[in-house]
């Protein structure tokens, strides 16, 4: 659906602010664009917070111009967590009112993103309710890295026993793999700077660290276990890098990268299994991840908050040195 005026008795009908792509040859800014509409089959969301993903950065930047269609204003964002503001008629699993998780997929031609005060989310949004305890932040931290995190834990087979060693354990995916990996009852060697970085993702269940800045992970690891380890997650490498890293997995092993470097061919010659993962949020997963979260048997980390007129220092801290995840907060 495009943006438009609409008037009725749940909104205030006047423009909302957006953090939007307004042309293939500028960076996205903040705007004002009409209010929408709940679309055919969907809902319309009142934004409380949103969070920031690597997809993010690449679209806010205008990266993707070329490769995928836009429809402009393009609004940035996946991840959400708001309140239903009002119902398209047909639709009868939410209630206006409600307090909902989501994730927009970034179907193209890009249009609908979730750094606005207001979504149209359409029949192919990812909705599940919030449970009431959980705040809006770490709400909206949860739709692409806990279910990215999930589907490598589950694409690797982490089980029991395992050693798992997970690359980028500090960051918004990495730090819930750690989470989801040590309640399987592997044991999780984690790459994260010494000092406060370590002990970060120590309280998350890692049982080992190892310093990625001032050392050699694959000679350290290789040191601590010469026999090789069951498992790699690895969230940040590619080509070379990768390449060095997986000889650390023994004969059997199983690998998952969401960087698209596994070559399944190459890997299996080695008696490895590879697998690229690409984070696939549903409903049944949110719900899972958020009712965890909600209960602190998980642990979602956000390293800071900014508000939407503040959306680019938000990228900017994303594109640093990030320990969990980075958060917009809406209205």
């Amino acid at each position: 659906m495009r943006y438009r005026c609409f008037r009725n008795e749940l909104m205030r009908g006047s423009d909302m602010k957006a953090y939007a792509l307004t042309a293939p040859d500028r960076p996205a800014t903040l705007v004002d664009l009409p209010d929408p509409v709940a679309p055919d089959g969907g809902v319309l969301i009142r934004v409380r917070a949103a969070s920031v993903n690597g997809f993010d950065l690449y679209e806010a930047n205008g990266y993707l111009a070329q490769a995928m269609p836009h429809d402009y204003p393009v609004v940035i964002g996946r991840d959400l967590a708001g309140v239903v503001a009002a119902v398209a008629d047909g639709r009868t699993d939410v209630a206006v009112g409600d307090e909902v998780i989501g994730f927009v997929p970034s179907t193209p031609p890009l249009h609908i993103g979730t750094w606005a005060e207001l979504v149209p989310a359409g029949p192919d949004c990812i909705l599940t309710p919030k449970p009431r305890t959980l705040p809006f932040e770490a709400a909206a931290a949860i739709p692409l890295a806990g279910a990215t995190a999930q589907d490598a834990v589950d694409a690797a087979g982490v089980r029991a026993g395992d050693v798992v060693l997970v690359v980028g354990a500090t960051g918004g995916v990495g730090s819930v793999a750690v989470q989801l990996a040590a309640q399987l009852g592997a044991m999780v060697i984690a790459t994260a700077a010494d000092g406060d970085d370590a002990a970060f993702v120590r309280s998350l269940g890692a049982a080992e660290t190892v310093d990625y800045r001032t050392g050699d992970v694959v000679k350290d690891v290789r040191g601590r276990h010469p026999e090789g380890i069951d498992v790699l997650l690895d969230f940040v490498d590619r080509d070379d890098a990768f390449t060095a890293v997986c000889t650390l997995v023994r004969e059997g092993g199983r690998i998952a990268t969401t960087l698209g470097a596994a070559d399944a061919a190459a890997l299996a010659a080695s008696g490895a299994t590879g697998s690229n993962v690409r984070g696939m949020p549903t409903p049944e997963k949110l719900a899972r991840l958020a009712e965890q979260v909600a209960a602190g048997s998980l642990r979602i980390e956000i390293q800071q908050t900014f508000p939407l007129d503040d959306a680019e220092s938000a990228l900017g801290a994303f594109a640093g040195r990030t320990v969990g995840k980075i958060v917009l907060v809406i209205g």
